[in-house]
């Protein structure tokens, strides 16, 4: 990049120098807003689109071993499993494709440590005494992400394999990959053309969709977790306050919807 940099100040007339490394350097491609923003509106909606290409074949490949007289909590769990394996992958391939057109690293995105361990402390406690009192008060345990598995006989008992997947992979891993997504990359590319306000609002818009079974689907809680979120992430600069976050709603929940 910065040979290309001295190759243009070389050969170029000065008055023009300013364009041509606005394009060279400045994107790319992506030089131009309405592509900036057209090439990045297609990662959340090819995210979206694999998360729900990937639960309709959840649902035919459990329909087809379950009914062929396999024990139907472990098909789910394994199904399950290889899914989110499959879900995560995907994320990361779009996360390092972004990366590359957009000329970004890692720790542009917020992968990196935590400045400030009382403000991480202080998003997990935050988001932990909202979520407790959504529950306890106006009894949403089992309705935002689990809406029929929190109703079944699956919580029945702890010994189901599918109970231990809600309890440490639901609340642990998928956190990680969904915040490096939305709230590292799409947040990052977002604040840096239009402001930390619009990268909060519009992450959250995307996060909320993810949890819905279209392309553009809306949930106001989950937006407004997204917001959560997407100032917690700006308040501490990296993503692992909000990770964090995440990580304690939804092990609540989980607990929650087991407890029902």
């Amino acid at each position: 990049m910065y040979r290309e940099f001295l190759r243009i100040a070389l050969i170029s007339d000065p008055m023009k120098l300013d364009a041509k490394i606005l394009k060279r350097i400045g994107g790319g491609v992506c030089a131009s807003p309405k592509t900036y923003f057209f090439i990045l509106l297609l990662f959340p909606i090819l995210n979206q689109a694999f998360y729900l290409f990937s639960g309709k074949l959840h649902l035919h490949v459990y329909n087809y071993f379950a009914g062929g007289g396999y024990n139907k909590y472990s098909v789910d769990l394994v199904i399950t499993v290889v899914k989110n394996v499959l879900i995560i992958n995907w994320q990361i391939l779009l996360i390092l494709t972004g990366l590359k057109i957009y000329n970004l690293s890692a720790q542009d995105i917020g992968w990196h440590s935590a400045n400030n361990l009382w403000k991480v402390m202080a998003g997990v406690i935050g988001i932990a005494l909202y979520r407790l009192f959504s529950e306890v008060s106006l009894g949403t345990a089992g309705q935002v992400i689990f809406p029929t598995i929190a109703q079944g006989a699956i919580w029945d008992k702890l010994h189901n394999p599918m109970s231990y997947y809600f309890l440490f992979i639901v609340p642990f891993a998928l956190p990680l990959f969904e915040e490096l997504f939305y709230r590292g990359f799409l947040f990052t590319l977002i604040d840096r053309k239009i402001g930390w306000i619009w990268a909060v609002l519009l992450s959250s818009t995307a996060f909320s969709a993810i949890h819905g079974n279209s392309i553009f689907s809306f949930y106001p809680e989950i937006f407004f977790r997204g917001i959560i979120y997407g100032l917690l992430r700006k308040w501490e600069g990296s993503i692992w306050t909000s990770v964090a976050a995440h990580s304690a709603n939804n092990l609540i929940i989980a607990w929650f919807a087991i407890k029902v």
